[in-house]
């Protein structure tokens, strides 16, 4: 079982890094496998693959959404970033 360091909307940054995100969500893949080693019998599982979706807003207020590993993340908090 995965257990999972952030939830959506919380606000983090990249280790080490002061840009300022909120988590959108959670990166989940399908991932087959076969029961025996059989390929007629495919099982189909959703696993998280490491992931996490991120928005952010630009100095030219844009706004970027991308994944970032969630190890390379840590929880921030927006009253103490630079706007």
């Amino acid at each position: 079982m995965v257990t999972l360091n952030f939830i959506k909307n919380d606000w983090v940054k990249e280790k080490n890094g002061s840009r300022l995100m909120q988590v959108d969500e959670y990166q989940i893949v399908e991932t087959t496998t076969y029961a025996d080693g059989n390929p007629s019998l495919p099982i189909v599982r959703r696993t998280y693959n490491g992931r996490v979706w991120c928005t952010w807003v630009t100095e030219n207020k844009t706004v970027v959404t991308e994944p970032f590993w969630e190890s390379d993340l840590e929880a921030a908090s927006p009253n103490h970033s630079k706007v």
